[in-house]
């Protein structure tokens, strides 16, 4: 939950609150980072960006079965 709040903070910064479900983009970060912790700030707000191309991409079913996947 942690994750989510940051990530929605970086969408409200960004003007992209809205956009994404932040449960989906911490999913998509989990893909390649299992660990969210050892990234820094930039590269965190990096991989949110990858995450929103990463849901642009791929069906809402695919988006809301891979957070589901994570527990989130």
């Amino acid at each position: 939950m942690r994750y989510q709040k940051l990530i929605g903070e970086i969408l409200a910064h960004a003007g992209r609150i809205g956009t994404a479900d932040p449960r989906h983009v911490e999913a998509w970060m989990r893909v390649e980072h299992p660990t969210l912790d050892a990234l820094s700030h930039e590269q965190f707000v990096a991989e949110v960006g990858v995450a929103l191309q990463c849901i642009a991409a791929a069906s809402a079913a695919d988006n809301e079965s891979l957070a589901q996947s994570y527990g989130l």
